[in-house]
């Protein structure tokens, strides 16, 4: 009974080894270390913003003076405190204006970090692409050594001549060549998405959890929601602005002094209050943002307008791809049930040549190869359009 449980463990065990996507995302070193960037550029830009919008420190002023007068002399000083005081709620609308300008940079880097996530699927779907093909690949090239192996009898009882032998050898030969391009291929897919992984390059692949091949992708809905944001951060951010420009009276600054010259003490109470109303740099300020809130809203039309239209496209393309791939799938299956099988049996009966019976089998491994190639770019225009749309998940 062990004998058969340690094969069954070991099977289970490989495939508990295989490494879905999922754990790509989650191993994926580039993403997450931008992931950590932008953390550590949100503290940062908090902390800019507070620096920013603070009110200047508490100022000591402190003076010494010789008086050499005609009846007295003597030492003269003076000390005092001044502080600015900043009114109303300018402090905390200076720091909703930074920190919405920050907020919608931060946006534009969730874009950024949703593209790399989907450029790993999309390495992680082409990598399952090629390991399909192989295992078709070598399982194509097993059924050709078992023929290849019965026509070695064949021609052993002098039942077919050997030419024919030789024309199987060397395909036979060219097959076996391919088949180590493909493995190559294979690993060197897999390793080169490992490798941006902090996982061993030796892990094997689940690929049970590729996206199937669809046209209904319905994302209109989801579609440029980071960038959206964004913009309604900016847009915010200057009317923040206006409002903070809107006060005739931004700041008091209080000051009190104590001097004392020679026998007398003097004591000084002042308010210093800077009149704007007699400057127009508030006036140019809110000119500045009102032209900024414009400007950022007519940036917004075009930037949607152009994803829109890219949306549209890859959409379009999408579409032609899932129908030239259900297309090609129907000419192989419709070639490998019914031309095919003639063109073996033809073989058999000695109706037809080696070479046409090696001229099907070559055009079916061409079918393939383009069906592969198709599926490919079907899964490179799926994550272009999951960038573009700015979408983490599948729908």
């Amino acid at each position: 009974m062990r004998r058969f449980l340690l094969p069954l463990m070991g099977i289970q065990f490989l495939w508990a080894s295989q490494t879905s996507l999922d754990e790509i995302l989650r191993h994926a070193k580039i993403p997450k270390l931008l992931n950590e960037k932008i953390i550590q550029e949100a503290q940062a830009h908090q902390s800019q913003t507070l620096a920013d919008t603070q009110a200047s420190p508490l100022t000591l002023n402190h003076a010494l003076a010789y008086n050499d007068g005609v009846d007295d002399s003597g030492v003269e000083h003076a000390i005092g405190l001044s502080k600015e005081f900043i009114l109303g709620n300018i402090q905390s609308l200076e720091q909703r204006q930074q920190r919405l300008k920050s907020e919608a940079n931060l946006l534009e880097q969730q874009k950024e970090l949703i593209s790399l996530e989907n450029q790993l699927k999309n390495l992680y779907h082409q990598h399952c692409l090629d390991d399909a093909y192989l295992e078709n690949f070598q399982e194509r090239y097993n059924t050709f050594g078992s023929l290849y192996t019965k026509k070695e009898i064949a021609y052993a009882q002098g039942e077919i001549a050997k030419t024919e032998l030789l024309q199987l050898q060397l395909e036979q030969n060219r097959l076996k060549i391919e088949l180590e391009n493909l493995k190559d291929k294979e690993q060197s897919s897999r390793e080169q998405l490992l490798s941006l992984t902090s996982m061993a390059q030796s892990n094997r692949l689940s690929c049970q959890d590729t996206y199937p091949i669809n046209a209904n992708i319905s994302i209109t809905q989801q579609a440029f929601s980071l960038s959206q944001e964004a913009y309604k951060k900016r847009i915010e951010s200057t009317q923040a602005g206006l409002q903070r420009h809107a006060h005739k009276i931004e700041s008091v600054e209080v000051s009190l002094d104590y001097s004392k010259e020679l026998v007398n003490d003097i004591y000084t109470i002042g308010v210093s209050v800077p009149l704007n109303f007699s400057s127009q740099k508030s006036n140019y300020a809110k000119a500045t943002l009102m032209h900024q809130s414009s400007a950022i809203a007519l940036e917004q039309t075009q930037a949607l307008t152009q994803k829109a239209y890219q949306l549209n496209r890859l959409m379009n393309r999408l579409q032609r791809d899932v129908k030239t791939i259900h297309a090609q799938e129907e000419n192989i299956q419709n070639y490998t049930n019914n031309l095919l099988p003639l063109m073996k049996k033809s073989y058999d009966y000695g109706e037809s040549s080696v070479i046409e019976y090696l001229l099907s089998q070559e055009k079916l491994y061409t079918l393939q190869q383009t069906l592969l190639e198709q599926k490919k770019d079907y899964y490179q225009t799926l994550f272009e359009l999951y960038s573009i749309s700015e979408i983490k998940d599948k729908s």
